[in-house]
């Protein structure tokens, strides 16, 4: 094996590398040195941004940037990187949730100014447009933020300087709570509801007429709502249980008619097997007579025979009779418990006509209602419509009913409106109307009145209310009406025609009362 020897041009380009190999080193080491430096001047700025959010992290990164210039050895820094990124992790998923939160409020803050009363038309437009952005970013979070500061405070600027506007808000809201307030106690005059129910809602009556605060009326309110729905719902499920019961009674009854009807079969088909065991003796005694005097003949033996047959026949016979005599029992029970349910069912058809009744009438007054005034109006009004008669309707109120119930109490209140109700009534004719329309109003249906005969019942109405001897401790109760009057004509509806009435009514008011106005 012979030794190769190296050629000329391998030797030189080996001294070559060993020449040029310190200057690549250096070159390497030089580029190194400017990537650590760019590094930790990168590092730094991060350092600097991130630096006052935590005062922890902000600590851990302080120390991390005076190593950092001071390492010769940048992976000496690595477990100090970790900790660091734990904390900066945490701080993350931290401020991300305080930027959930933060939404959530700025879209809460949004909707509660939404629902300020009173804002100008241009401030909602703008709060709805402020709303309906999204933020994708810090910087644009920041802008909303800033944006729904100035729409808030624009809206404090404009209820701070509207206060005779709030003020006249107020006195509207409580106008409205008063007016409830008469409409509920109304309802409740109209109900007429019995028992525990019907006591409560009476005592929240008697509360209603006093002068009570905003919130007591909406408390009173919410109170007979429950009442008035317990009420209900106790006469539905009275009804359920009577239609249950009847229901259970008809089911019996009908499965006893049937077992009646099958002993009834039973009693025939064993009434027919006794006839047609009899008709079978009688044939042999007839037989046996017809053999009289012959040799076959045996009278004492077919004697016997038919006295065993017939003594057989008798005693199924009588037991047919006891079985006949339980089902004319089974049958009287029967008839008895129809007689039961049906006097039950009448019960139930009176309570329904007298609930029936009772829709239709003013339980307080005794006269009719709304309810009836619809009807019996709609009635009129056909007529009218037909025949071309006249026509009349007014609208009557008593004046300064409040007062009446400030200064003598709401039973001198109730009974005023009774006898006036009773009053009205006794100055009407037979086919005309009366109804309390609410409160201490009542409307009268004059069908078929000419011009004196309306002129007059009016005006007999007026005086003899105002002539009325109602008394409180020995003092008189003062008691006078308004009336709003009109008649129907053209191409009238009762909508309009109960305006016009109301109209009459309103000026005859604020004529000074105690009057008749024609509209």
């Amino acid at each position: 094996m012979t030794k190769s020897t190296p050629s000329p041009l391998s030797a030189q380009t080996a001294q070559a590398d060993h020449h040029h190999a310190p200057s690549a080193y250096r070159e390497l080491a030089l580029k190194s040195r400017r990537e650590i430096h760019t590094l930790k001047r990168l590092a730094s700025r991060l350092i600097a941004t991130c630096t006052g959010k935590n005062t922890a992290v902000d600590q851990k990164l302080t120390d991390f940037r005076d190593i950092l210039y001071s390492a010769q050895d940048v992976s000496a820094l690595l477990p100090r990187l970790a900790v660091i990124e734990r904390m900066v992790s945490h701080q993350d998923m931290t401020q991300k949730k305080a930027q959930s939160h933060l939404e959530e409020q700025f879209h809460t803050s949004g909707e509660t100014l939404q629902r300020v009363i009173g804002l100008p038309a241009q401030l909602k437009r703008d709060l709805r447009e402020l709303l309906a952005k999204s933020a994708n970013s810090d910087t644009e979070r920041t802008q909303h933020l800033i944006r729904l500061l100035q729409l808030y405070e624009r809206a404090v600027t404009l209820q701070a300087t509207r206060p005779r506007a709030q003020h006249a808000q107020i006195e509207l809201d409580k106008d409205q709570i008063r007016r409830v307030a008469d409409e509920l106690q109304n309802l409740i005059t109209e109900l007429d509801i019995d028992g525990q129910a019907g006591s409560q809602l009476l005592d929240i009556r008697r509360q209603l007429l006093t002068d009570v605060a905003p919130a007591t009326v909406v408390s009173l309110t919410l109170s007979a709502l429950r009442l008035i729905l317990d009420a209900t719902q106790a006469e539905r499920q009275a009804s359920q249980q009577f239609l249950a019961q009847v229901n259970d009674d008809l089911v019996a009854i009908s499965q006893q008619n049937t077992r009646a009807f099958d002993h009834a079969t039973q009693l025939r088909v064993a009434h027919q097997s006794v006839d047609q065991r009899l008709d079978h003796t009688i044939t042999d005694i007839e037989k046996e007579l017809g053999l009289k005097g012959t040799p076959e003949s045996n009278p004492e033996a077919a004697l016997t025979r038919a006295l065993d047959a017939l003594n057989a026949i008798a005693k199924e016979n009588e037991a047919l009779k006891t079985r006949e005599r339980a089902l004319e029992e089974q049958l009287s029970h029967n008839q008895t418990q129809l007689s039961t349910l049906a006097e039950h069912t009448m019960d139930q058809r009176r309570h329904v006509g007298d609930q029936e009744r009772k829709r239709l009438l003013d339980p307080l007054t005794r006269v009719y209602n709304r309810a009836a005034l619809n009807d019996r109006l709609e009635h009129e009004f056909r007529l009218w419509k037909k025949y071309q008669r006249p026509f009349c309707l007014a609208v009557i109120d008593i004046d300064h009913f409040k007062q009446v119930n400030q200064q003598f109490g709401y039973e001198v209140g109730d009974k005023a409106l009774k006898i006036v109700a009773r009053t009205i009534y006794q100055c009407l004719r037979d086919t005309d109307f009366i109804a309390r329309f609410g409160g201490e109003e009542f409307v009268i249906l004059l069908p078929d009145a000419n011009d004196d005969t309306r002129t007059e019942i009016l005006a007999t109405i007026s005086h003899t209310i105002r002539k009325l001897p109602l008394k409180f401790k020995n003092e008189r109760v003062a008691i006078t009406v308004s009336i709003g009057a009109t008649l129907f004509s053209d191409q009238d509806t009762p909508t309009p025609v109960l305006e016009r009435a109301d109209q009459a009514l309103y000026q005859a008011k604020n004529s000074g009362r105690n009057q008749i106005i024609w509209c």
